[in-house]
């Protein structure tokens, strides 16, 4: 008797590096034909090993992904075996493409589905990860018929209640609306609640930066260990490219073009997939002639570790991050040398001026501090 196989499928055409990530499939094979069927999960060659996700924040959600979908097929399998009915892959076909949003009305599983579906960026996918198992523990929407009005305003007062931060309270709001507009393009809900409410983004407090002077102490910091070291390359570079993280992994030195005695890198941002258009300044090439053109990339949460001991060994009071190296880019470097905002836009690749006029308020609100500190000497 014929019996379908299944198995945990990783990088099937040969092009995952430790920088570069690759799908991950459930191939289901039955009688010499192979069918696979995509996770939505992609991760590094590091990433991976022995058919599990390892190395990774998200490696539980990522696996749990993985075996549901495997759980799944398994059990189709299983049940035609039990039933003593004709398997066929194209009928497996069929009926995984009609589990897409599972059977039952559920929003919960609509959403997971759609996560791991959607094109984003996997930083942004773990964002959304942890707000959906916000959404499942606190069970009031659970299924299609819990959207409603009522709903939303105890899931707008939950945020206020968990959130510290005002931004980290928009993206209760901001994460969940993404879900409910879909859910009503596909017909599971006819009236989305957040057509009618408006909820109002309070101000943020503004971007972490560090000033020239306290990049000038980064600098010039004496360090033997190889991995500070390292850190400081990256931060550095990301400080005078204003290159995310997600951004510098992926950076190439092949990829830089020389156009009119300038290099300049053009490409598209992980995150958003926005274009973004920089000119290696000399300091760049500086840093990266150090490491002969190949940056030393470290795992995000050791990265951010070691910048940490690199900020107190400088005695900088700014909590150093990735992060705070692209927004010291933006303040310290080109608003405060009078780059136009419209250019910093598309040098930063951001899809909004709005998300660039923040750099431009949080230089005068530093403005303001510096003239209120002369005020009180004098």
């Amino acid at each position: 008797m014929k019996i379908a196989k299944t198995r945990v499928v990783f990088d099937r055409h040969n092009t995952a590096t430790k920088k570069v990530a690759a799908a991950i499939y459930i191939e289901v094979s039955y009688d010499r034909v192979r069918n696979f069927y995509n996770t939505g999960i992609k991760v590094c060659s590091n990433q991976f090993k022995d058919g599990n996700v390892v190395n990774c924040g998200q490696m539980a959600e990522y696996q749990e992904r993985i075996n549901d979908i495997r759980n799944t097929i398994e059990n189709y399998i299983n049940d035609r075996m039990k039933a003593k009915e004709t398997f066929s892959l194209d009928n497996l076909k069929k009926f995984m493409e009609n589990q897409v949003f599972g059977s039952t009305d559920s929003f919960l599983r609509f959403m997971y589905q759609r996560i791991f579906d959607r094109p984003i960026a996997e930083s942004t996918r773990k964002a959304h990860i942890s707000l959906y198992h916000t959404l499942k523990n606190w069970g009031h929407i659970r299924q299609f018929s819990d959207v409603t009005e009522a709903n939303i305003k105890l899931w707008d007062e939950l945020s206020h209640k968990n959130a510290t931060k005002a931004k980290s309270v928009w993206n209760y709001h901001k994460i969940l609306k993404i879900y409910l507009r879909e859910a009503k393009r596909f017909g599971y809900i006819r009236e989305n609640p957040y057509d009618n409410m408006k909820f109002k983004r309070n101000e943020s407090p503004g971007h972490r930066f560090i000033t020239a002077e306290e990049l000038d102490k980064i600098k010039a910091l004496k360090l033997t260990d190889k991995a500070l070291k390292e850190a400081r390359i990256c931060f550095l570079f990301q400080c005078y490219t204003s290159l995310s993280y997600a951004d510098m992994r992926q950076f190439d030195y092949d990829f830089v073009k020389e156009v009119n005695g300038k290099l300049r890198l053009r490409s598209c941002r992980v995150k958003t997939n926005e274009m973004y258009n920089i000119t290696l300044l000399k300091a760049a090439v500086e840093i990266l002639e150090q490491c002969d053109y190949t940056l030393p990339i470290q795992d995000l949460h050791f990265y951010n570790r070691n910048l940490q001991t690199i900020q107190l060994r400088a005695g900088i009071k700014t909590h150093l991050t990735s992060h705070v190296a692209r927004h010291t880019f933006a303040t310290s470097i080109a608003l405060r040398n009078k780059m136009p905002i419209e250019v910093l836009q598309k040098v930063m690749g951001h899809e909004s001026i709005r998300t660039t006029q923040i750099y431009a308020k949080v230089l005068q609100e530093s403005v303001d501090e510096e003239f209120d500190r002369l005020d009180n000497i004098i």
